[in-house]
């Protein structure tokens, strides 16, 4: 049980610390906005403002990638805790 708490934690806290590294790129993409474009103009947008230059400047957009990819990896990390979770529990209640 002790190694099923230890190894979901470790996934789940590198899953929550990649979820902060993209919110402070979310936060970052923000500041490069194109001048006279509202923080409402592009979070209210059904598309979210995805790769548009014309609302985002160049180092906006590649703050955007960059939570894009942290965002993924911290949902990879948590299926990963979570299957880690499952896998432990039935190799432990096997044994």
């Amino acid at each position: 049980m002790r190694l099923q708490i230890v190894v979901t934690s470790a996934f789940a806290g590198l899953s929550a610390l990649s979820f902060a590294v993209a919110v402070m790129h979310e936060r970052r993409m923000q500041r490069h906005r194109q001048p006279g474009v509202s923080y409402r103009d592009v979070t209210l947008r059904r598309d979210g403002g995805w790769r548009r230059d014309d609302l985002f400047t160049a180092e906006g957009l590649a703050h955007q990638r960059q939570a894009s990819r942290f965002g993924l990896l911290g949902v990879v990390l948590a299926l990963a805790s979570l299957l880690a979770w499952v896998v432990l529990a039935f190799l432990s209640a096997a044994a």
